[in-house]
């Protein structure tokens, strides 16, 4: 398991404007745990998503977690050949039902997408599997008593057999549309186990690790309306209960093959 311990190591608040590669991959080493931009959603932006996203009417239960409700499948949710089938089909229309929400504003998930292309030397593009495009822009729902257990998320484990990846590095980035005023914070750890370490460690529910297996988190965030905010989530992180009302995000995995190829992008 890799365990640093620096004092150093935090959170690094930027303007989106000084987001640089490098900070990406001091992101990837663990010398910092999370870039913080706040402001990324505009104010027109979250009265949008207000108007048109908190209560859409297609918000469903996860597939394979039912106390979590999202906009659109995520590829971690693939437990079959039919669901991922129907993932890789449905992607270019749940891309273009992200998109339309916002009307005449840039999405949240398109401005990411530009800001990534725009930082990484060599640009940045979705992600294809076995030649079949992934969906990205995924809005995830934890709901007043929810959390997240801490976990680490991890595209080798969700791939299908026979399809290897080349990456060597992931990243999360999460807009943060609706914060509640009490609960909901990030909890990071500079924890990163290996796959039989994690399994080792998981708990009684149905995914991460046991609250009691866990010291108590390294850097502790709590996000505001409009923030966009990457980490490392190949480190431990979680999610603390939300208490008053949903928090609200719009999400994408960032994958890096090496500093001379694009980035890729999925949910």
């Amino acid at each position: 398991m890799r365990d640093q311990k620096n004092s150093d190591c935090a959170v690094l608040e930027l303007d989106e404007t000084a987001l640089r590669a490098d900070h990406l991959l001091a992101l990837c080493r663990g010398d910092t745990l999370a870039i913080r931009i706040p402001g990324f959603a505009s104010p027109s932006v979250i009265r949008c998503a207000e108007e048109h996203l908190l209560a859409h009417p297609e918000r469903g239960a996860l597939g394979h977690a039912t106390e979590f409700t999202r906009l659109g499948i995520a590829y971690a949710e693939i437990r079959s050949d039919e669901v991922r089938r129907a993932y890789h089909q449905h992607a270019p229309g749940n891309i273009q039902r992200v998109r339309r929400l916002f009307g005449d504003l840039a999405s949240p998930v398109d401005r990411l997408r530009t800001l990534l292309d725009d930082v990484w030397p060599e640009g940045a593009r979705l992600l294809s599997v076995d030649g079949q495009k992934c969906f990205v822009g995924v809005c995830r729902y934890l709901t007043p008593g929810i959390d997240l257990e801490p976990h680490i998320d991890n595209l080798e484990w969700t791939l299908p057999k026979g399809i290897r990846s080349t990456l060597r590095h992931q990243l999360s980035a999460n807009v943060y549309l609706q914060v509640p005023a009490r609960g909901g914070e990030l909890e990071l750890w500079n924890v990163a186990p290996g796959k039989s370490e994690y399994a080792a460690l998981q708990g009684d529910r149905h995914y991460g690790i046991s609250r009691k297996n866990m010291r108590p988190p390294d850097v502790v965030v709590k996000p505001d309306t409009g923030d966009l905010i990457f980490l490392n989530p190949r480190f431990v992180h979680a999610v603390r209960p939300v208490l008053d009302k949903d928090r609200v995000t719009l999400s994408a995995f960032i994958g890096m093959t090496s500093e001379a190829e694009p980035l890729v992008y999925w949910s």
